[in-house]
Order: structure tokens, then C-alpha cells, then sequence
């Protein structure tokens, strides 16, 4: 089962001014989204009292994403995720609904946003059967095909 969401927004000045001040991002900022566009969801958390999503962007990285960014497709959770309550952390993250390695791991979360290796790895073998089923399919291919060449993804799937 994934959870499944379409893009409404792609920039901080589409968030309510209540999220985007909390929330440490300008109106400036960009998600690198495409309004319209289908994303898998790996994870939820609630960072700095704000409801985000753990989405692959366009250019194929994990980042939270605020959940005023999306309307909701399919909102069950999948039945793998579990919940861990936690301390703030660099990402000011309090609660977090996820995958395994999230859970096991606390650094895992920190590490994925740092682009580590290690987190890259249980990220993509954690998530296969959501990659099989959802949205992200190609991505999760060039996700996967940079991690095992050792690069990292820098630009989006549909950039020549």
C-alpha cells in the first residue's frame, strides 16, 4: 500500500503565512514540485509544530515537504510504517510515522537529508515495494542506478 499525493504547490508563498513562519523557509523558497505531479509518501513528521512529507522531489532526493503542499489521493497509512516520538534534532522533528530504518536508526533521518550513503541504501531497500507500486517508479530507478554507480542524482528525470 502507498500513500499518495498530487502536487498544489511548489513554492513557500504557497503556504499559509501560520506554516511558513514557523517553518524556517522564505517565501522564496522552491520544492522542486510540480503542481500536478503524483508523489509516493515515505514518511510523516511533525517538524517545528508542521505537518511534512517525506516525498521525493524532481530532482529525485528525499525532502520533507509541508502537506499544505498536496492534496491527498490515496491517505492510508501503510501498514509498515510505525511511530517514534523524538527529540527535536537539526530538523526540529518531534513525532515521525515511518519506515524501519527511521524507527531503528536515529540518525537515519539526518543522514538521508546529509545525502549519506549508508541512509540512501536502507532508504531505497526499506521503500522497494513502494517504488514497485508507486508514483516514483522511474525515479527510484535513477535513485537507485546513482547510488550503485556511487554518484548522486543532481538534476531532474525529465532534464535533457
Amino acid at each position: 500500500m502507498v500513500m499518495r499525493v498530487i502536487c498544489v504547490g511548489t513554492r513557500g508563498s504557497d503556504l499559509p503565512e501560520s506554516v511558513l513562519s514557523r517553518s524556517g523557509n522564505f517565501k522564496s523558497t522552491e520544492f522542486q514540485l510540480t503542481v500536478d505531479g503524483a508523489y509516493a509518501v515515505y514518511a510523516m513528521a511533525i517538524s517545528r509544530g508542521n505537518l511534512m512529507l517525506l516525498v521525493l522531489n524532481d530532482g529525485v532526493r528525499p525532502i520533507w515537504a509541508h502537506v499544505e503542499l498536496f492534496d491527498f489521493t490515496d491517505a492510508k497509512l501503510p501498514s509498515g510504517w510505525s511511530f517514534v516520538k523524538r527529540d527535536e534534532g537539526i530538523f526540529g522533528i518531534s513525532a515521525l510515522w515511518e519506515y524501519r530504518s527511521m524507527i531503528e536508526n536515529p540518525s537515519h533521518n539526518d543522514d538521508l537529508m546529509e545525502r549519506e550513503r549508508g541512509a540512501w541504501r536502507d532508504f531505497l531497500a526499506d521503500n522497494e515495494g513502494t517504488f514497485e507500486e508507486g508514483p516514483d517508479q522511474e525515479k527510484a530507478r535513477m535513485l537507485s542506478n546513482a547510488f550503485n554507480s556511487g554518484r548522486t542524482v543532481s538534476k531532474p528525470p525529465n532534464a535533457g
